[in-house]
């Protein structure tokens, strides 16, 4: 059967199917990364840089924003202590580092806010770079699919035509070997092993 594949055009794939499937991080993905590779082609190579561009200010971001809880609790632990020295033990002298705290954190938060809404963007972001990968990937698999099949009907036309002629050769080969067979059963008969073999070493040696 031959297969018709249509001209390459722009592709649309249902989206919220492949987000169903769950599609990894391509240029994470092992077997990707084995079929198509980075460095592919220059769209690939392009969206492969964006999105490890993405996934590396993600995970700073996430690193800072880390950061920035851990110094929070330990700034919200130094107020309670301060507040409990000024409150129980009266001593005013620590007023100044109490405010200097509070305004610590005033600004972590301030900072934390800001960390927290980039990167609510960045899924989405990193989502749609992988799509596109993914529809660039799906371009290249087909190609290569057309090219692989456009090849294997040239090897089975080839194949056809030597099994056509195979039958008659066959066939050829078959008698052949019945004749020879019969005729050196002929001279045998009349001449024996031995002088059939010294025959065979003065003809075949010629």
């Amino acid at each position: 059967m031959r297969i018709i594949f249509k001209k390459s055009r722009d592709l649309h794939i249902d989206e919220n199917i492949i987000k169903k499937n769950r599609i990894p991080i391509l240029i994470q993905d092992k077997e990707w990364r084995e079929i198509v590779g980075v460095n592919y082609n220059k769209t690939i190579q392009s969206l492969s840089k964006e999105l490890e561009t993405l996934l590396r200010e993600r995970k700073d971001l996430t690193n800072e924003l880390g950061k920035n809880r851990a110094i929070k609790t330990k700034l919200m632990n130094k107020i309670l202590h301060l507040s409990d020295l000024i409150n129980t033990k009266g001593q005013e002298n620590v007023v100044p580092e109490l405010e200097r705290s509070q305004a610590e954190i005033i600004k972590l938060n301030d900072s934390t806010d800001e960390i927290t809404e980039k990167l609510e963007a960045y899924p989405w972001k990193i989502e749609e770079v992988n799509l596109a990968i993914l529809k660039e990937t799906i371009n290249i698999i087909y190609n290569d699919i057309k090219s692989d099949y456009s090849k294997l009907q040239g090897v089975d036309e080839e194949i056809s035509v030597l099994r056509e002629k195979l039958g008659p050769l066959r066939d050829e080969k078959e008698a052949l070997e019945r004749k020879v067979g019969a005729l050196y059963s002929f001279l045998h008969t009349f001449i024996g092993h031995k002088e059939m073999e010294k025959l065979d070493l003065h003809f075949f040696n010629e």
